[in-house]
Formats: structure tokens, C-alpha cells, sequence
């Protein structure tokens, strides 16, 4: 599965598009929803730690350091901010998404959006959860949704490809 997120200033909404080779389905995230999951995702990948490594040429967990683990994780191509899309295949269905539940492991992370009766549950790694925050934070500061929001700095400063 591809994603990509997307601002479109028409709307004032994100777009997050999830597709395969077979559908495309749009989520479109409002500034509350966005700026919740931003901040939920943020402390739960700092409070969560890394598994336990046996190598010992490789830093304790408690010594790794989140902004080096996000910097890390954003070297692979898993999510890109401000793509269009594909516009090949079968037409996007849209959800207005209203609620967005978050669990975060030290492996994994599982995103629920819901959208009225509709609902998706996406399983991303560790550094796709960081590659997501880092392209919500993008999007969100094009949008100027940050304007009063504290972020941490290593957060949000990549170039959208």
C-alpha cells in the first residue's frame, strides 16, 4: 500500500490517500483531527520505547535518541508529503474521517480512521509512523495550522518530495 498526504487550501482539510493496485481511497483529515493524531503520535514514539536489541555495537534503548530515530527513518521513500496521487485506476472513494484511534508499540503502530460507518486500520512500522508524522507535520505547517502549536524541532523541517 502507497500513501501520500496531501494540503489542499480549497479545503482547508489534509488529504490522506491510501492505494493499491486494485482502489484508491481518500481520507480527508480536518485541522482537530490532524493536529490530535499529530501530537498523540508524537508522545506516544517518545514515550514508547525501541525493542530490545541483542548487539551490543548498537545503542541501549534508553540511550537512543528520538530526533536521530526520526531523522533515521525518513532516509526511505514510505510516505511522501504533497504528492497528487495516481489518477490511474478506479475512482477515489473519499471519507470525511471523525474519529482517528492510535496504539503504538514499540514495533508497530495501528491507525483506525473512521469515517460515519466506514473504517480503515492501517499497521505501519516504526519508521513509517515517523515518515506519517513527518508528512502531517509538513502539511500542517503549509496549511499555517502551526502557527501556535509546539512542535518538537526536529519535527516538520524536511523539504516535501
Amino acid at each position: 500500500m502507497k500513501m501520500d498526504v496531501t494540503y489542499h487550501p480549497g479545503q482547508d482539510r489534509l488529504r490522506l490517500c491510501l492505494r493499491n493496485d486494485q482502489q484508491r481511497t481518500d481520507w480527508w483529515l480536518t485541522r482537530r483531527i490532524t493536529l490530535r493524531l499529530l501530537h498523540a503520535l508524537i508522545n506516544q514514539l517518545q514515550k514508547v520505547p525501541l525493542p530490545t536489541l541483542n548487539a551490543p555495537w548498537l545503542p541501549r534503548t534508553n540511550e537512543r535518541e528520538i530526533a536521530q530515530e526520526h531523522a533515521m527513518s525518513l532516509e526511505f521513500d514510505a510516505i511522501r508529503a504533497d504528492d497528487p496521487g495516481s489518477t490511474a485506476g478506479p475512482g477515489p472513494l473519499e471519507q470525511l474521517v471523525d474519529t482517528a484511534t492510535l496504539t503504538v508499540s514499540p514495533t508497530e503502530t495501528r491507525l483506525q480512521l473512521a469515517a460515519g460507518k466506514n473504517s480503515a486500520q492501517l499497521t505501519l512500522t516504526r519508521m513509517e509512523s515517523h515518515a506519517l508524522a513527518e508528512a502531517l507535520a509538513l502539511m500542517a505547517r503549509k496549511g499555517g495550522w502551526l502557527a501556535s502549536v509546539d512542535l518538537p524541532p526536529w519535527l516538520g523541517q524536511t523539504t516535501p518530495t
